[in-house]
Formats: C-alpha cells, sequence, structure tokens
C-alpha cells in the first residue's frame, strides 16, 4: 500500500489542505511545530482509528472548527482506492472507496491484515523517541523486544504471557507463604506425621504396608524406566524425520570439502573490462565507418570528375528535370483517371450486357425518340381497343345464340301457315311463263306451261295465306325476334371487322417499331421502354469512349516523351544507373544524382579534416582496447586460467559453491542440537534397528508395569481389610485430601508456566525462522549504516552479538548510543522488507537520527531510497541538506504548504 495524496479536513494545525505524496519516498521538511508528527498521527490515525477521549491530547482536534478527520488516497495492487475517516464513535467512522464501492472498517481490515496499530507502530513507525527508549532497556527486555518484532501478532502472545505469569504467582510463589500451595506444602508434613502414627498400631498392617510402598516404588521405577525408553524412542523418530536432511548435509559438507573456493571478484573485475571493451569497440566501430565513408567519399571523385566531362549535356537534362516531373505527375493523374473511366465503362457494360468490343446501339434523335414514342402509344392504345372489342364480341356471340334460339322457338308453329318453297317457285315460274306470250313461234308453249304454274302457285299461295291468318300473333313475335337477330348479326359484323382493323394497326405499328430500332443497332428482343432507359447509359457510354480514346492518346504521346528523356541519359548509366522503372522512380533516380553532384561539392571541402579527426579516434580507442585486453590477460593469469569460458565456469562453480555453503549452514542451524546424536548412527538402518529395540522394551516394560499394578492392587484389598482404625481412616484421607490438592494447585500452576515456556519458544522459533534472512538483511544494512565498521549480527541463546571489522565481538549494551540506534534500525527496516510479503505498508520516519554523524545520517538517507522497493517510505525531518540528498522532486516543505493552515 502507497500512500498517493493526504487530504486533511482537520486535525490539530492543518485543515482543508492536500498534499501528494511520491509513492516510492517523499521527505517533508518543517522546522519544530510545522506539523510533521500531526501528519504522523494523521496517517495512524486514519489506517487505525483516531484517539478516543480517554487520550485527550493525543486526538488532534481542529481549533479552527473544520471538520474532524481527512481521507488517504492510496495505491494498493493497482487499484486507486480512498481510505476516509471522520469523527464518530470508537476511533471514528470509516469509509472506504474501492473501484467506485463503498465499504466500512471490516473492508480497512482486510486491506491492511494482518497489521494492527501496535505492528505499525513497532516495526513501520520510527522515530527518536523509540530510538531512545531502546537503547535505555536491559538486555532481557531488548531481547524481548525483538521477540515481538520476529513474529506478526507476538505482542499479544507476550501480552497473554504476562497474564499467566500473574495468576501462576497467585498460586505459588518459591519464597511466598500466603499463597495456596504454599499453605498446602507446608501443612502436608504434619498430616503425613500423624498418619505415621494412626499407621504404627498394626504391625501386620506395616508389614503389609511395607510391601505395598516396595511395590509402588518398584512400580514407581518401571514407569520411569517406561517413560525415559518412550522419550528416548520419541526422540530417535525425530532423529529418523531429520535424517533426509541430515544426509544432504554430510553429501553438502563432502561436496563443499573437495571444492576449493574461487576469488569471483576476478570474474567480476573481468566482466567490468569487457562491458568498457563493448562501449570501446563499439565506438571504434563507429569511427571506422567514419573513416570508411570519408575514404569512399573521397575516392567518388571519379562521378564528379564525369559529371565536369559532360556537364553542359548533363546540366541541360537536368534543367528539364522540373518540368518533366510535371509531366510525370499530369502522366500519373491521366494513368489514374484513365483506370476510373474504363471501370466505369466495364460497370456500364456489364449492367446493361453490353460488349465492349462490338459496336453499342445508335443514341436515338430526339424525332426517332418521339416516333418510337408515339408507335409505342399507338400501340398500347389499340391494344387495349382490341382487348374491348374482343370482349364485345364474345357478348354478342352469346346474344346472337340465344336470339337464334329464340326465332327457331318462334318459328316451329308458323311453318304450315307460310308458303312452301314449291308454291313460290310455281309463281316465279308462272310469272316467267307469261312473258313467253311475247316470245316467237313454239316457245309460246313454255307461256301455257307457265301460266298452269302460276294458277297452281296462287292457289297453293292462296291456302298459305289463309293458314297464316290462323296464327298471325305468333308471326308477329317471329317477326321481332328475327329483326333483333338481324341487328344482333350486323352488330356482330361491324365488331369483327374493327377487331381486324385494329389487328391490322397493331402489326402495322410493331413493324414500324421492329424497323426503327433495328436499323439503330438495338437487338429483336429489346423493348420500347428498355431502348428508352437505356438512352443515357448509351450517351455516357459513347461520351466514355471518346474520354478513353483521348486520355489514352495523350498517355501514349505523355510516355514517348518521357522515355525519349530518360534515354538522353543513357551515356551516364555507370553513375545514374537503368532507368528502366516508372516514371516518377527514374526522375527520383536522377534526382538523387543531382543530389550527390551537390553533396560532393560541398563535403569535399570538409571531409580531409574529418578524415584526420576520425583516424586519431580510432588510433586512441584501439590503443585503449589493447591495455583493456591486457588487463584481462592478466587478471585470466592471476585467476591461473586461460579463457573467458573457463573464468565464467569458475565464476558459476563459486556462485554454486555458495548456494550450498548457505544451503549447509542453513541445515546446520536447523540440525544443531540433533548433530552429534545423529552422527552416532552409521546409517539410517542403524537408527531404525534402535528405534526397534526401544520398542521392544517398551513391550517388556509396559507389560511388567501392568503385572506391578496388579500386585499393588492386591496388596491395597488386604491393606484395607487391615484398616480398623476410624483415626486412620480419617488421617488417611486427610492425607488424600491434601494430596490431590496439592496435585490440583501444582497442575495447575505447571500449566501456566509450560504455557509461558511455550509461548516464549514459539517466539523465539518464530523470530529465529526468520532470523537466518532477516540477520542476512540487517547485517547488509548495519554494514552500510556504519560505513562497514561492523560485519555481522549473530543472535544465538537469545543473545544479540555484533562482530567489528577487527573481528571484536560486542553485546548490545557494550555498544554507543549512536551504534545501537543503528542496529536497531538495521533490524527494524530488515525485518519491514522480510515481511513486505506478508503486509506492505509505508515506512514513517519522524526527525531520527539525530545521534547520526553526517556519513552514517547520508547512508541512512541512500538506504531509505533503496527501501523504497518493498515499502513506501514517508521522511519527516528538519534537516535542510535533505533536499539535496534525496532531489527537488522528493522533497516537500510542510512550512511553505502549510502557511494558510498557521492560527
Amino acid at each position: 500500500m502507497r500512500i498517493k495524496t493526504i487530504n486533511i479536513f482537520g486535525f490539530g494545525k492543518w485543515h482543508d489542505q492536500t498534499i501528494d505524496l511520491q509513492t516510492d519516498y517523499q521527505v517533508l521538511y518543517g522546522q519544530n511545530e510545522a506539523g510533521k508528527s500531526t501528519i504522523t498521527a494523521f496517517i495512524k490515525g486514519v489506517l487505525f482509528g483516531f484517539a478516543t477521549g480517554k487520550q485527550k491530547y493525543e486526538q488532534y482536534l481542529p481549533k479552527s472548527g473544520a471538520q474532524y478527520g481527512g481521507e488517504l488516497i492510496v495505491d494498493h495492487h493497482d487499484r486507486e482506492i480512498t481510505i476516509r475517516r471522520v469523527a464518530g464513535k470508537a476511533g471514528g467512522e470509516v469509509t472506504i472507496i474501492d473501484q467506485g464501492k463503498e465499504f466500512g472498517a471490516d473492508y480497512l481490515n482486510q486491506l491492511i491484515a494482518p497489521a494492527d496499530k501496535a505492528l505499525f507502530t513497532q516495526i513501520f513507525e520510527t522515530n527518536q523517541q523509540d530510538l531512545n527508549q531502546i537503547f535505555g532497556l536491559t538486555a532481557d527486555d531488548f531481547m524481548q523486544h525483538l521477540l515481538t518484532i520476529g513474529a506478526v501478532g507476538s505482542h499479544e502472545w507476550l501480552a497473554f504471557e504476562a497474564s499467566l505469569d500473574k495468576s501462576s504467582q497467585q498460586i505459588y510463589k518459591p519464597s511466598g507463604r500466603k499463597w495456596p500451595l504454599n499453605k498446602a506444602l507446608k501443612q502436608y508434613p504434619e498430616i503425613e506425621q500423624a498418619v505415621s502414627q494412626a499407621k504404627a498400631a498394626n504391625q501386620q498392617y506395616e508389614s503389609n504396608d511395607q510391601q505395598l510402598q516396595q511395590a509402588l516404588q518398584t512400580l514407581k521405577q518401571d514407569q520411569a524406566a517406561l517413560a525415559e525408553v518412550q522419550g528416548q524412542k520419541n526422540q530417535q523418530q525425530q532423529l529418523l524425520e531429520r535424517w533426509p536432511k541430515y544426509v544432504e548435509w554430510q553429501a553438502l559438507q563432502a561436496s563443499l570439502a573437495a571444492t576449493k573456493p574461487f576469488d569471483s571478484t576476478l570474474y567480476a573485475q573481468y566482466q567490468k573490462i569487457e562491458e568498457q571493451r563493448q562501449e570501446s569497440q563499439a565506438a571504434l566501430a563507429d569511427a571506422q565507418q567514419a573513416v570508411a565513408t570519408i575514404q569512399e567519399t573521397l575516392d567518388q571523385t571519379g562521378e564528379f570528375r564525369f559529371y565536369q566531362t559532360h556537364q553542359a549535356e548533363i546540366g541541360g537534362l537536368l534543367e528539364q528535370w522540373s518540368t518533366r516531373q510535371k509531366q510525370a505527375q499530369q502522366l500519373a493523374l491521366q494513368q489514374t483517371q484513365l483506370t476510373q473511366l474504363t471501370s466505369e465503362q466495364a460497370a456500364l457494360a456489364a449492367k446493361y450486357q453490353w460488349s465492349t468490343a462490338e459496336t453499342l446501339p445508335t443514341v436515338l434523335s430526339a424525332d426517332q425518340l418521339e416516333q418510337l414514342q408515339v408507335a409505342n402509344t399507338t400501340y398500347e392504345q389499340t391494344q387495349t381497343t382490341n382487348r374491348v372489342l374482343t370482349d364485345q364480341l364474345i357478348t354478342l356471340t352469346d346474344q346472337v345464340a340465344e336470339q337464334e334460339q329464340l326465332v327457331t322457338t318462334l318459328e316451329t308453329p308458323a311453318e304450315v301457315a307460310s308458303p312452301t318453297p314449291m308454291s313460290n317457285i310455281c309463281l316465279g315460274l308462272g310469272v316467267v311463263g307469261l312473258l313467253g306470250i311475247f316470245l316467237p313461234g313454239g316457245l309460246k308453249a313454255i307461256a301455257l306451261l307457265g301460266l298452269g304454274l302460276l294458277g297452281y302457285g296462287l292457289y297453293t299461295k292462296y291456302q298459305g295465306q289463309q293458314k297464316q291468318t290462323a296464327n298471325t300473333t305468333q308471326k308477329a313475335q317471329w317477326q321481332q325476334a328475327l329483326a333483333k337477330l338481324d341487328q344482333l348479326q350486323a352488330d356482330l359484323q361491324e365488331k369483327q371487322t374493327a377487331l381486324a382493323d385494329g389487328q391490322q394497326a397493331l402489326s402495322t405499328s410493331q413493324q414500324q417499331v421492329a424497323t426503327l430500332l433495328s436499323t439503330n443497332g438495338y437487338p429483336n428482343e429489346a423493348t420500347v421502354t428498355q431502348v428508352m432507359n437505356q438512352q443515357d447509359a448509351l450517351a455516357r457510354m459513347q461520351h466514355l469512349q471518346a474520354l478513353i480514346a483521348q486520355q489514352s492518346a495523350e498517355i501514349n504521346a505523355s510516355q514517348a516523351d518521357l522515355t525519349d528523356y530518360f534515354e538522353q541519359f543513357a551515356f551516364a548509366h555507370d553513375w545514374l544507373g537503368a532507368l528502366q522503372g516508372e516514371p516518377l522512380h527514374n526522375l527520383a533516380q536522377i534526382e538523387q544524382f543531382k543530389g550527390r553532384l551537390d553533396q560532393l561539392k560541398q563535403a569535399l571541402a570538409q571531409d580531409n579534416e574529418r578524415y584526420e579527426y576520425q583516424q586519431q579516434q580510432v588510433t586512441r580507442l584501439q590503443r585503449q582496447d589493447q591495455e583493456r585486453q591486457a588487463q584481462q590477460a592478466d587478471l585470466l593469469e592471476k585467476a591461473h586460467l586461460k579463457t573467458a569460458a573457463e573464468l565464467a565456469q569458475c565464476a558459476a562453480a563459486e556462485q554454486q559453491r555458495q548456494v550450498q555453503q548457505q544451503r549447509q549452514t542453513d541445515l546446520e542451524h536447523e540440525l544443531t542440537s540433533y548433530l552429534p546424536q545423529l552422527q552416532a548412527f552409521e546409517d539410517q538402518a542403524a537408527l531404525e534397528t534402535a528405534i526397534a529395540q526401544l520398542t521392544q522394551q517398551t513391550a517388556t516394560l509396559t507389560a511388567a508395569i501392568q503385572t506391578q499394578q496388579q500386585t499393588i492392587a492386591e496388596l491395597q484389598v488386604v491393606q484395607q481389610k487391615l484398616v480398623d482404625s476410624d483415626a486412620y481412616q480419617r488421617q488417611k484421607q486427610a492425607q488424600l485430601n491434601a494430596e490431590a490438592d496439592i496435585i490440583g494447585l501444582a497442575q495447575d500452576w505447571l500449566a501456566k508456566q509450560l504455557a509461558i515456556d511455550w509461548i516464549q519458544a514459539t517466539l523465539t522459533a518464530a523470530s529465529q525462522e526468520r532470523f537466518p534472512r532477516l540477520l542476512a538483511k540487517a547485517t547488509q544494512y548495519f554494514a552500510i549504516l556504519t560505513q562497514n565498521r561492523y560485519i555481522e549480527i549473530t543472535f544465538e541463546a537469545a543473545t544479540l552479538t555484533v562482530l567489528r571489522q577487527d573481528q571484536v565481538l560486542f553485546e548490545v549494551g557494550e555498544l554507543s548510543q549512536g551504534t545501537a540506534e543503528q542496529l536497531y534500525i538495521a533490524l527494524r527496516f530488515a525485518f519491514a522488507e522480510e515481511i513486505a510479503d506478508v503486509v506492505s505498508l509505508p515506512l514513517l520516519v519522524d526527525d531520527g537520527f539525530v545521534n547520526f554523524d553526517d556519513q552514517r545520517q547520508a547512508a541512512v538517507w541512500q538506504l531509505l531510497q533503496n527501501l523504497s522497493g518493498a515499502h513506501q517510505v514517508i521522511y519527516l525531518t528538519a534537516n535542510p541538506r535533505t533536499e539535496a540528498a534525496f532531489g527537488t522532486e522528493h522533497w516537500l516543505n510542510l512550512e511553505k504548504v502549510g502557511l494558510a493552515n498557521d492560527d
């Protein structure tokens, strides 16, 4: 967790103030009463709760009337979280804003777990008061404080230990008299004496009791032997569990004994020189490249001489370059336009299924379009009329059929009364015969025949007229029906004639349209509508063809001009290269040629001076590389090696040896109390055999104890029978009660003492488990703080010692105040870094290090910057020299920030 911004609503002297912090390390500078300690108290208060009314002077209530509290904006696991705390119960009301959601105090506890205020104060907060206090502690107090630092939450266990110690002393004290167990132990000899006096009254009782006591003694001895055997067995079981690590320790010890240490600083020096050589070789290569480049430029004077020889011809061609550039650009534009026109032409052809390779239909003139429109209109109108006539013909045909049926029906009864055809013939022939009177000669006989026929006809006619009179009404109806039939037949004939005329008009109109379209190149299947719709597209196609032809001609002309221009450069082929690309590419090639000529003119005057300088650089760098190569050779000779690869192998082997040595040391520390016992066994099988033997002894002793217990039970039964004195029973019961009280009190006291011992052992183990890494870091930090005056910190048998560079060993109480403070700072910072994976909170340093001299102050400042990788460091100080040490961007003057907040 790293604090990005402090927003103070109201806290002590600060109100309505925002302070932005660097998230790696931040120095807050200010003299006394600048508000440094107030900021420290504010940060602790927001994280762990403000002081309550019981700590009145630690509340920092604002006197300006501003709202009490504020907020911290922190960066936690790549998330920006706001922690806000204002006035409220139980240390203030907490609001956490994480990714737009609000949470309460439980969420804050999860964020900073397992840290609490006590742990934060002990590990992450450092001030001069703490340093002074730690120096004033006794050696035991100092070790107890280290145990508190050694494991997260250990201060709670230490408080519980103190509570157990206090309650155990209320049960028994070695020099006490009023405590329950002390009184019971004092009264027990008197009770025991009274029992002995009562027991002496019966000799048989005494003899039996003697046997009983002897049996109890034997049982006790067997039980002690069993406990001892079981203890040995448990101990050897522990040895068996540690046997794999013991084997590993032996293997590492043998490997280390067979490996000689190697001075890895030789490899580091060799690598540093190698890096310097690589840098100088890169610079040498650059210098040599510069020399080669200059030499190449000087060697290119042949190109310049060629230009001087053909200056007039080249100059004339280069003068045309701008014009040809514009021409080439115009050519590219025309080619683009031609592509667009061709694409449009292809699109139209695809749309109307025209072939660009064939002749397109002719665009119709306005008159032709009008003729086509009129013919099409006439055709459509005639078609409509013919459809109407066809419908009428169908209707008339049906009506004629119906009328003919009616006429036939009315005509059937009238046939009797109507003159027969024969009578009509006779009448006709009679009339003709009468005309024979006027014929010459023998033909007059014909007149006689005609006269006869006339008479027959008149007779017959007369008879018919007589019969007609009988059905006059039916005849009138028939005549009316017949007249209507005639009218319908006349209408039908008229419609048929009109329909035939319409069909002829349609054929004529179709023929006119077909003739017009075929004459102009349109396909037979084309409709008038299609032709009319294609007129604009045909016009555009014709226009496109004209444009494409024009563009193609202009492109061909431009290409020919440019090709001719490029061919004129053939004489400069060796210097210009082949001009066989696109026009713009060729022109760019010509421009580069011109640019080289211009550069040659300018560069020739400067190259000689640059060439001499770069040659000097090459000579200097080559000499420098030779010197460093000689230094590397000296290092190889010192290491008794021949190649850098051998040196790297030796360094890698040394690194592996150091890893093995560290592992061997760790194993030896872990097995320290077990090594003598482990070394007593030849191998694991021997250890397992010993355990098996102890198991057998356990079984034997268990059987003996069971037998002895049976004997004791029998003796106790006899003893009970021999007891007949009430006084003895009362004394014996009093003894048993006293023993029970003593055992109960002793067990209670022993349980508390064992718990105290367990807490001490657990905290010590927890601290010692971290101490291999913690002490390594602390040793490194202590060496930095003391300018390598002290080189080692050790922690054995609850004693902390430091080794000075001259191999003199000191306990903590023997150190000066400044050195003791530096040791404590080294241990504290080392532990903070060691538990960074468990809890990572900002380190608050408030005006510490006042007892450090200038050199050690500079060292601790550098250490604070180094620690910012694991924890954010907030350093509050009144030392103005910190601005130069930490940098302006990490240094903030609180006196300027707080001007608006001073009352």
